[in-house]
């Protein structure tokens, strides 16, 4: 009987570890699933921090080229006001010169009024 009692706490035993090897295959099942998971949410906010970068180079891009849009038409705006503001200096320039001419006329009247005047 000693015997049987022996081999029953054997039984038992293996019984026991046989439970432990399935709690830890299932406790390794367990964390592999949840270390899937954990990558599987790693991987889509990598995915969703790079959409977002691309939304920002797009949104950059289009910001830019609206930017180079104004710099153009400015530009433009600059070289046809700049045009216009040397032909009003040429004007100006002939303008004074008329002036000056018309200014002499004028002192050259006044000078021989005085001169006639006084005779």
């Amino acid at each position: 009987m000693a015997t049987s009692s022996g081999n029953s706490s054997q039984i038992q035993m293996s019984g026991n570890s046989g439970s432990e090897e399935d709690l830890m295959d299932q406790r390794k099942r367990k964390r592999m699933q949840s270390n899937r998971e954990s990558a599987r949410r790693s991987r889509m906010r990598k995915q969703k921090h790079l959409d977002d970068l691309t939304d920002q180079i797009n949104q950059i891009k289009k910001d830019n080229s609206q930017i180079m849009t104004t710099i153009n038409v400015t530009t433009q705006q600059f070289v046809q006001v700049e045009a216009e503001n040397s032909v009003l200096m040429a004007q100006m320039g002939e303008l004074s010169q008329r002036l000056d001419y018309l200014n002499e006329i004028i002192n050259m009247m006044n000078s021989n009024c005085l001169i006639g005047g006084g005779g």
